[in-house]
């Protein structure tokens, strides 16, 4: 069944979303989080038990068992994508296991029960974020390049990607790394309460024009430029914002948030010097404020105990479903470059911007030929959602040529690990992190290293390990508004958000996860 834009289409919409809120609130679901060395504490009159493997598999299993070090049970397994692999009678061993979580609830239908989403407690594995703010700190993949000094964030990976249904690929460009000789060591950590389930991690040696740089379009193409030029002017409604985006510097142009409508947009007005004969295009240096990241964990706060549901549903869902899923990203927007037509009219020429508030990417939009004149642009963006760093005029001096590398070893704490490396090669196999983990890729780079640009390709989902402190937020109407009205949710949402806008850095920083 695809649901449409009319009023028949909305309301069959919210009748299936309702029902699954409904559905998952009829029973109260109980849970448990026990860590393996402590398996003897186990609830042993739970119906449910589950296993969270340390591959990134589940078995849950009914009649179960724990004697020893071994766990048995009569169940199903599912594999990282939640679909069944096998089942019957298991038995495994508790050192096998990353942790167990039990569920009262005895008619919770197996795929479901392991998509939902884990809960986590304010004590024991999740000391590190027991706040009911909505700003914990949320990482996706996140890549260091090993040897650079400082080790600043370079990259996230897939960082919209919140369940198997949404997995992608993302290009992120390495471009604040300094060269290195015939080798690269990238190091990507979970640095959150999550599980990544990673297909491949590629490294991109595109080749650049002498004094150049090469950049990536949002839809992937690699384009070679010359000539990078700050802007002469830079205005914004708050004043002169020329000396926040001039340099890659760390020096950021934001704003706040509108305080009745989260989705207000503002623009920014640039000028450029006359740029030479040619192509040209502009360079665009931001990431994403808090404000995507409040709004995904609230509204898992609003869907409480059925997000696993709800995320299920989506799982089996057709198109649509999964459009309506990404309905709060599409109405926030991206960052839009406008230029003037022959009628003076600013129209869209291009858009960059991705989700994720860590690292800062860079994306070029193409803007046609030169006119000789100079150049002026507008940027049409939502208040308070992004931090603009570096804006540039380019020319461009044709597509680049790409030579795509696979790691040759990965280290896992610092330790060869082959069944990794296997991992990560096999496109038919996954690479599973938990919170804590830390893998190193080691890439053979050309030898003509020093005239390519890196960029780093990965491709994967991650999965949400739900607060237990959220868990009061429940409330299935703003769940549904959210997924059927966004604009109507960003607009009630924003006092709300207003509120804590000021402590959100302190907050989202102070929860990282670091496995001690």
């Amino acid at each position: 069944m695809r649901f449409g834009s009319s009023t028949t289409g909305r309301s069959v919409a919210f009748l299936l979303f309702v029902s699954i809120l409904t559905t998952a609130c009829a029973s109260k679901l109980t849970r448990q989080l026990v860590e393996p060395e402590s398996a003897a504490t186990l609830d042993r009159k739970a119906a449910i038990l589950k296993a969270h493997m340390l591959d990134g598999r589940v078995y849950v299993l009914r009649d179960w068992n724990v004697a020893g070090a071994r766990v048995s049970g009569d169940g199903e397994l599912l594999g990282v994508n939640r679909a069944v692999e096998n089942t019957g009678t298991f038995g495994f061993s508790i050192d096998s296991v990353a942790i167990f979580e039990t569920n009262s609830l005895s008619t919770y239908p197996p795929a479901v029960a392991a998509l939902s989403i884990l809960t986590v407690a304010s004590v024991g594995l999740a000391i590190y974020c027991a706040t009911a703010e909505k700003v914990c700190f949320g990482s996706c993949p996140t890549f260091y390049v090993e040897g650079d000094a400082p080790a600043d964030l370079q990259a996230e990976g897939f960082s919209a990607s919140v369940s198997p249904a949404l997995e992608a690929t993302d290009l992120d460009a390495l471009y604040r790394v300094e060269l290195p000789g015939d080798e690269l060591r990238l190091r990507m950590t979970n640095e959150a309460l999550e599980t990544h389930v990673v297909r491949y991690v590629d490294v991109l040696a595109a080749s650049r024009a002498e004094g150049g740089r090469t950049f990536a379009t949002r839809s992937g193409e690699l384009w070679q430029a010359t000539q990078l030029i700050e802007a002469s002017s830079c205005m914004a409604e708050q004043g002169d914002c020329r000396e926040e985006v001039a340099v890659f510097d760390g020096l950021e142009r934001y704003s706040l948030a509108d305080s009745a409508d989260l989705a207000a947009r503002e623009y920014v007005d640039l000028e450029f010097p006359a740029l030479p004969a040619g192509e040209i295009g502009i360079v665009i240096a931001a990431r994403q404020t808090l404000m995507s990241t409040y709004l995904f964990y609230q509204g898992l706060a609003f869907m409480g105990t059925s997000a696993g549901h709800w995320l299920a549903a989506l799982e089996r869902g057709d198109s649509a479903l999964k459009a309506r899923a990404g309905g709060i990203g599409q109405v926030l927007g991206r960052v839009e470059v406008l230029l003037k037509n022959e009628s003076n009219d600013w129209v869209v020429a291009g858009d960059v911007g991705e989700t994720g508030p860590l690292a800062t990417d860079v994306q070029l939009v193409r803007l046609g030929a030169s006119s000789g004149e100079p150049l002026r642009v507008r940027l049409r963006l939502t208040r308070g959602l992004w931090r603009l760093d570096w804006i540039a005029a380019a020319v461009l001096e044709g597509r680049a040529t790409v030579q795509r590398l696979s790691p040759r070893l990965v280290l896992r704490d610092g330790i060869q690990d082959d069944e990794a490396l296997r991992q990560i090669v096999d496109r038919d196999a996954k690479l599973v992190t938990l919170p804590g983990d830390v893998y190193t890729f080691v890439y053979a780079l050309p030898a003509s290293g020093a005239e390519r640009e890196l960029f780093v390709e990965t491709r994967g989902y991650y999965l949400e390990w739900m607060r237990e402190e959220w868990l009061s937020d429940e409330n299935p109407a703003s769940a549904a508004q959210i997924f059927l009205d966004p604009p109507a949710a960003l607009r009630a949402l924003a006092p709300r958000f207003k509120q804590i806008e000021p402590k959100m850095e302190e907050l989202f920083w102070s929860s990282r996860y670091v496995r001690q």
